[in-house]
């Protein structure tokens, strides 16, 4: 298949999604029954959002301080789901960072503010850690920002330009965060602006032998963010509005380097090595050895298969609702279903973090 030819199908097609927490069952998996067990011990109920990852949790007060226990049924709760949700009400900034540092994170670089997303602006004053992010954002004042601070907080064009692709955050870096969250101030109020996830794990699991030995010792290069913005699509993620690949190579002719170091396609859970895809749809140029056309037709084959309805999450933000997912396990995009308003009195904000990590990704094949 020709490159040019591709309706990048995996950058978000429609679908019809059929996931939702009444109709999904509880996962079976053993580990997955001691953990509700021990979590039931200390009066926290978890609600399955999938069948094969993300919980509902209710009943763990987060306004708290954790004791040593509850912290560790937190991370064992992050570490065996994947995606953990919270709708307990309005957490305050400080509250937030608490519960996030209990996971693994690099403290010297947050306490040194070197964060990893430092791009993103502005940030909370009082826990610099959380980036604001938002569209439409006309508030006075948010958690110690004020009004000409909260404008550096709206993102510019369609909302989703960029976020409406398959991606890990930071992927293209030795070390992207372990942890990523979203804290959803106000979602928008007439929809469109679920995100969805898949598992990175379940999709390497289910590719063909064949495949999967050849994508093993796979090593991506990878382009810069700065040099795909601009590309725009069309709300069905169907195909772009302009010539994605002639412009890339129009870029790369005038000198912009594409190549960073490169990343292996396949890691490794450094506790119970399990391999997962490391992607992102729109960081990927090549594959190290291959042909660009070759490498894209590889791409779209492994993501085309790992992004099918049943093994898609769609969450719809609530107001409050607090996502914390084990990022290099699970990819995320925002949702095509519907095309977010731009009118000016319909206001999206929430915080984001990328938390930072001091361990590098273990390439799968060194196993």
């Amino acid at each position: 298949m020709s490159s040019c030819l591709l309706t990048w199908r995996w950058y978000l097609r429609p679908r019809r999604l059929v996931v939702n927490l009444a109709s999904t069952q509880q996962r079976e998996a053993p580990a997955a029954n001691k953990l509700k067990s021990k979590a039931e011990q200390h009066g926290v109920s978890l609600m399955p959002l999938h069948k094969d990852f993300g919980v509902l949790v209710e009943g763990l007060d987060l306004r708290q301080p954790l004791s040593g226990e509850h912290q560790q049924l937190l991370y064992d709760l992050w570490r065996e789901h994947l995606l953990l949700v919270f709708r307990a009400g309005y957490l305050d900034p400080g509250t937030q960072e608490r519960v996030l540092r209990y996971l693994p994170h690099d403290a010297q670089a947050i306490d040194e503010r070197r964060f990893c997303n430092a791009y993103f602006q502005p940030r909370v004053p009082s826990n610099p850690v959380l980036a604001v992010r938002g569209h439409n954002v006309s508030l006075k004042e948010h958690e110690g920002l004020n009004e000409e601070a909260l404008k550096k907080c709206t993102l510019g064009g369609n909302p989703f330009d960029e976020s409406r692709l398959w991606h890990m955050d930071m992927s293209d870096t030795p070390m992207p965060c372990e942890v990523s969250a979203m804290y959803m101030v106000q979602p928008a109020p007439d929809g469109g602006d679920d995100t969805l996830f898949t598992s990175t794990e379940k999709m390497f699991e289910d590719l063909d032998d064949a495949t999967k030995q050849k994508v093993l010792h796979l090593k991506t290069i990878n382009r810069k963010a700065s040099e795909i913005f601009g590309f725009h699509m069309n709300w069905e993620g169907t195909r772009r509005l302009d010539d994605f690949e002639a412009k890339l190579e129009a870029a790369t002719e005038k000198g912009v380097k594409v190549e960073l170091p490169p990343n292996p396609f396949v890691i490794k859970d450094p506790d119970n090595a399990k391999p997962a895809i490391l992607i992102s749809a729109q960081r990927i140029h090549h594959f190290e050895g291959m042909s660009r056309p070759d490498s894209l037709d590889l791409l779209e084959k492994v993501l085309t298969h790992g992004t099918s309805d049943d093994i898609i999450y769609k969450h719809e933000w609530q107001p409050n609702d607090f996502a914390i997912w084990a990022n290099r396990r699970l990819i995320h995009t925002a949702s095509p279903a519907k095309g977010f308003s731009h009118s000016e009195d319909k206001m999206r904000m929430y915080h984001l973090v990328f938390l930072d990590t001091n361990k590098p990704i273990l390439p799968a094949a060194d196993s």
